[in-house]
């Protein structure tokens, strides 16, 4: 009888330590996003896989009101975004994506940075570019469709579910 319960023993505690291990596997992952965002530089074209979305929740660096925010990008941000202390830090770490502000108002406010933050580009776009399947204040899942390629900006076509990474209490 001693020699069943050590072996259930154990294989509890495998089990544990195997469930442990996927949970923080997960918490450490970034929220799904697919799609590209192109730009026609004067260099040339810059096309960014977006792999990655981070929702973020903060003061506006101008207004000081608090908005959320979607980080788009291709390289995984997450402990980075984490680890900043104030909002400004969770998009000083995109060197290719898109960040989108959403503000009381008609209108989002988007920057695009590529290619190392070498090629940026900031604008506004209405708010139908965000089309939300949820929009709850720990989530945000849908499609973004933005195209200002005729004034020179990016066109992108991304889909995203994006929960609650990170709350901050100062812009900068």
């Amino acid at each position: 009888m001693e020699r069943k319960s050590l072996t259930l023993g154990k294989l509890r505690v495998g089990t544990v330590l195997a469930l442990g291990a996927v949970l923080l596997t997960q918490a450490a992952r970034a929220d799904p996003a697919t799609g590209t965002i192109s730009y026609q530089s004067k260099a040339g074209s810059i096309v960014v896989e977006v792999k990655n979305v981070y929702l973020v929740k903060g003061p506006d660096e101008v207004s000081g009101k608090v908005i959320r925010r979607l980080v788009f990008s291709s390289a995984d941000l997450n402990a980075k975004v984490k680890a900043c202390a104030e909002m400004s830090c969770a998009d000083g770490n995109l060197t290719e994506g898109l960040t989108v502000d959403f503000v009381a108002g008609p209108r989002i406010n988007y920057w695009f940075v590529g290619n190392g933050q070498r090629v940026q580009y900031s604008g506004t776009a209405k708010l139908e570019a965000a089309h939300f399947e949820v929009d709850t204040p720990q989530r945000l899942a849908g499609k973004l469709t933005l195209d200002d390629s005729s004034a020179g900006g990016p066109k992108a076509s991304i889909d995203f579910d994006a929960t609650l990474l990170k709350e901050f209490a100062k812009a900068k």
